[in-house]
C-alpha cells in the first residue's frame, strides 16, 4: 500500500508542476518528456507492489505468482517507458521541408542565391533522429533553414551515384553528418560537423555561414588538444567516460554486474579492486581495440553498432538474462569452459575480464554519440598510439564507478543474510532487464516506437 500511496502523490506532484508550467506542449508542436516519464514511473512503481517482493517464488500460491508474473510485465514496461522518454525525441514536431537530392539542392542554391546545408542520416541513426527533432524542428531553427538555406537531406545507405558524389564531398565518416556550401558552391568545413550539437552552437554557425566564415575552427577533440595540449585531450575523455557511465542503460546496472563477476563475495578491499580491474580492464580491452582499427581503417563505427541485426542480438541477450533472472532457468558456463576459466587462473579474475570485453560491446550503442565521435577523430588522425590510448582512457573513465564499488562492496556482506527477498530483488532486476530489451527491439520494430510515441501523444492530451 505504500507504494500506490507513493504512486499516487507522484503522480499528483507531476502533473501539477507540468501544469503551472505548461509543459505539455512545445511550440513546435512537440510534447513534454515528463508525461510518459511520470506515467512510466507511476506504472513500474504500482508493478512493484504487485510483484510481492518478499516472498520467493516457491513461496507462493498461484495467484500470487500470476501477481508476480503480471507485476514484472508491468515493471519491464515501465523501465522501457522511462528509458524510452528520456532518450527518444519527443513527438509531434513540424518536420523542415527538405530537398531529398544533393544535386537538385545545388541546382536550386545557385537560382536562389542561397548557401546549401547538407545532412546525412540513416534509418539506424538514433543521434540524427534526436538532431532532427530536437534542433532542426525549433521553432527558432526551422524557419532560418527553409527561409535562408536550401536545405537537402541525404539517406547515407541510399548508395547512388548523386550520394556517394556528396559523401565524397563532405568526407562524411560518421553520422550524423551536417556540411554546408556558400553561395560560391566552395565547401565551408568550419561550420560544417558530425555528430549532435545545441540550438545555440547550430544557431551560430548558420551565422557563420551567412556571413562567409567557413574557417575550420576544428572539432571539440582537435580544439583541445591545440588549446590545452595532450593531457587537456586525455582529461576530457576520461570525462565523457565518467558520464557515459551515468547513462540510464549502464548506471542502474552497475550493482548487479559488481555481484556477477564476484567482487562483492571479495574478503578484502584489494582482492575486490583486482576483480573490478579485470572488468574494467576487459572494457579497455574492447575499446581500444576499436580505437586501433579506427585508426587502420576509418568509417562509421558508431554507426555499425546501431544496424539492425546487432540491435536485435542485444534485445535478445537482455530479455534472455531478464527471463533467467525471473527463475525460469539458470545461465551457467559449461562445465569445461568453467573448468579452463578455474585453470587460466581463477574463474573470478578471467571470467570479470571476459564479462567486461563483452559489457564493451552491448554499451556502445547506448553511448554511440560519444563512442562514434572519439572513433571519427582517431579514424581522421590515423595515429595507431593515440587511437589506442585515448579509447583506454575512456574506457578507464566509464569504469570508475565499477572500480570504486567494487572495491568496496566487501561492506556489503554485513546485510542481513538470504532469504525470500533475494529472490524479489533478482524478480525485479529480471523485469528491469526485460525492459532493456524492449528499449533496443524498438529499432528492430519501428512500430513499437509509434505505438509508444501515439500514447505519449495520448498522455500528453489527457494531462494538458
Amino acid at each position: 500500500m505504500l507504494l500506490v500511496a507513493c504512486a499516487a502523490i507522484l503522480g499528483v506532484l507531476l502533473v501539477g508542476t507540468g501544469a503551472a508550467y505548461g509543459a505539455v506542449g512545445l511550440e513546435n508542436g512537440q510534447v513534454a518528456r515528463w508525461p510518459l516519464v511520470s506515467a512510466a514511473v507511476i506504472g513500474g512503481l504500482v508493478g512493484l507492489w504487485m510483484m510481492g517482493l518478499r516472498r520467493a517464488w516457491f513461496e507462493m500460491t498461484l495467484v500470487q505468482r500470476v501477481l508476480r508474473v503480471v507485476g514484472a510485465s508491468v515493471v519491464a514496461a515501465g523501465s522501457f517507458g522511462v528509458l524510452y522518454g528520456l532518450t527518444e525525441a519527443p513527438p509531434g514536431g513540424i518536420a523542415v521541408e527538405w530537398v531529398e537530392s544533393y544535386g537538385d539542392g545545388q541546382e536550386l542554391a545557385t537560382q536562389t542565391e542561397r548557401p546549401l546545408m547538407v545532412y546525412f542520416t540513416a534509418d539506424w541513426c538514433v543521434a540524427c533522429a534526436e538532431l532532427d527533432a530536437e534542433v532542426f524542428q525549433d521553432p527558432s531553427i526551422r524557419p532560418r533553414l527553409e527561409q535562408e538555406f536550401v536545405p537537402v537531406k541525404i539517406d547515407y545507405d541510399r548508395g547512388d551515384e548523386d550520394t556517394l558524389d556528396a559523401i565524397g564531398r563532405f568526407q562524411v565518416s560518421g553520422l550524423p553528418r551536417v556540411g554546408f556550401e556558400g553561395r560560391d558552391g566552395e565547401v565551408m568545413w568550419g561550420p560544417s560537423f558530425e555528430g549532435k550539437v545545441g540550438i545555440d552552437d547550430f544557431d551560430g554557425r548558420l551565422d557563420r555561414v551567412l556571413a562567409g566564415d567557413g574557417e575550420d575552427t576544428g572539432q571539440w577533440l582537435e580544439t583541445t588538444l591545440g588549446e590545452g595540449g595532450l593531457w587537456a585531450l586525455f582529461l576530457l575523455v576520461f570525462g565523457a567516460g565518467v558520464l557515459a557511465s551515468l547513462s540510464p542503460c549502464i548506471y542502474p546496472l552497475i550493482p548487479i554486474t559488481i555481484g556477477v563477476f564476484g567482487a562483492r563475495a571479495a574478503t578484502t578491499r584489494r582482492e575486490g579492486f583486482v576483480l573490478s580491474l579485470a572488468y574494467v580492464g576487459g572494457i579497455a580491452a574492447t575499446y581500444s581495440g576499436l580505437g586501433v582499427l579506427a585508426a587502420l581503417m576509418g568509417g562509421v563505427f558508431g554507426g555499425f553498432f546501431q544496424h539492425l541485426w546487432v540491435q536485435a542480438g542485444i534485445a535478445g541477450i537482455f530479455a534472455l538474462v531478464g527471463i533467467a533472472l525471473l527463475g525460469v532457468f539458470d545461465i551457467r558456463l559449461p562445465q569445461g569452459l568453467h573448468h579452463r576459466l578455474a585453470q587460466a587462473g581463477g574463474a573470478g579474475h578471467s571470467g570479470a575480464f571476459v564479462m567486461g570485453m563483452a559489457a564493451g560491446v552491448i554499451a556502445v550503442p547506448c553511448i554511440g554519440p560519444v563512442v562514434a565521435g572519439i572513433l571519427v577523430y582517431v579514424a581522421e588522425q590515423g595515429d595507431l598510439l593515440l587511437g589506442w590510448s585515448l579509447l583506454a582512457v575512456f574506457a578507464l573513465g566509464m569504469g570508475l564507478l565499477f572500480m570504486g564499488l567494487g572495491t568496496f562492496s566487501s561492506l556489503l556482506q554485513r546485510l542481513p543474510q538470504a532469504g525470500g527477498w533475494m529472490e524479489g530483488a533478482k524478480a525485479v532486476m529480471g523485469a528491469v532487464f526485460l525492459g532493456l530489451a524492449l528499449y533496443y527491439l524498438r529499432l528492430v520494430i519501428p512500430g513499437v516506437g509509434q505505438v509508444v510515441d501515439g500514447l505519449w501523444m495520448t498522455l500528453a492530451g489527457i494531462v494538458g
